[in-house]
């Protein structure tokens, strides 16, 4: 355990070994009820309009590029904390072996490769949880949204894509994943919008933009 802490320490594992013990402690906080909870939704909240110039392909890239790594089904969080996990574990072991005298240039390159190995790994070890997240957002269908005002999420809501936030009968917040009919202009972000069907088992909504 001395020698596992002492590696933890050097110079080049220390910056990971700090994000871990935040990471430790989030979820410390979170078990006692002190933490902020809506970090634990499956929120695929991307600004793409950051890009202004970027094309609609373009878009559509990045956000199939964080679809296939979980983003969306999986919480944040949760990634986060897999992929520093492996990322520490990893680094420990990579500049035990490879790096025993602590070469910051060599420790920059094998960090790099770690970060690259460790995000294919974290898609690998989250994806079985999908399922559970599936099931835990299908647990909600039975609270009654349509007919209900909400606020756009997501820099756009397309006919494939799109999030936004009602609120229930008991005025909880409830994260949609949200849609428009054929033909409708794309809403944007911070667009009040009605929701008016359910698709998907009511997993998945269709919305029109509300007139302000």
């Amino acid at each position: 355990m001395s020698d596992l802490l002492h590696e933890a320490l050097k110079l080049p594992n220390f910056p990971l070994t700090i994000l871990l013990g935040l990471v430790v402690l989030f979820w410390v906080l979170t078990i006692v009820g002190a933490a902020d909870t809506d970090s634990l939704e499956p929120d695929l909240d991307v600004d793409l309009d950051a890009d202004a110039d970027a094309d609609a392909h373009g878009s559509s890239f990045r956000l199939g590029l964080l679809r296939f790594f979980n983003l969306g089904e999986i919480p944040l969080m949760v990634l986060l904390s897999v992929l520093i996990a492996l990322m520490w574990g990893t680094s420990v072991l990579l500049n035990y072996y490879l790096n025993p005298q602590g070469s910051l240039p060599l420790a920059a390159g094998l960090l790099l490769g770690n970060f690259i190995v460790c995000l294919f790994a974290t898609k690998l070890v989250t994806t079985p949880l999908k399922p559970f997240m599936r099931a835990l957002r299908a647990g909600e269908k039975h609270r009654p949204v349509v007919g209900r005002s909400c606020i756009i999420k997501t820099s756009e809501v397309t006919e494939d894509f799109g999030q936004a936030e009602c609120e229930d009968e008991s005025g909880n917040p409830l994260l949609l994943h949200v849609r428009i009919s054929e033909g409708q202009k794309p809403l944007s972000k911070g667009d009040r919008a009605l929701v008016v069907e359910t698709l998907d088992n009511a997993q998945t909504y269709i919305v029109r933009k509300l007139d302000s």
